[in-house]
């Protein structure tokens, strides 16, 4: 071989490995441009799947609250209905002992 044609060989070579090199670069560019793409997607759903959750889980405390005031509402209505019965049966009795003692008082008077 001769030396114009090694030469000619070795540039040949050195423009082949610039362009690997060039084409590497570009693809660990791309790559590197699709994971942060791909990671911004998957902080984007991780975000939305979040809220969801918290969504739920808000509506479901607040649908365990309302049943708790609920009973408890329940209870005390129930709590004071039986309150103002046996207060009505209670002025029944008072009006009686009242009466007797004034009987009383009369009798004695």
């Amino acid at each position: 071989m001769e030396r114009a044609e090694i030469l000619k060989q070795i540039k040949e070579a050195e423009t082949k490995v610039e362009e690997m090199i060039k084409n590497a670069e570009e693809n660990k560019k791309k790559a590197i441009a699709n994971a942060k793409t791909e990671a911004k997607k998957i902080l984007s759903d991780a975000e939305a799947e979040a809220a969801k959750i918290k969504k739920e889980i808000l509506e479901k405390i607040k649908a365990q609250i309302e049943k708790e005031k609920e009973e408890i509402r329940s209870k005390k209505t129930k709590e004071i209905a039986d309150f103002e019965a046996k207060g009505k049966a209670n002025i029944v009795k008072a009006v009686e002992f009242l009466y007797k003692e004034f009987l009383g008082m009369m009798g004695h008077a």
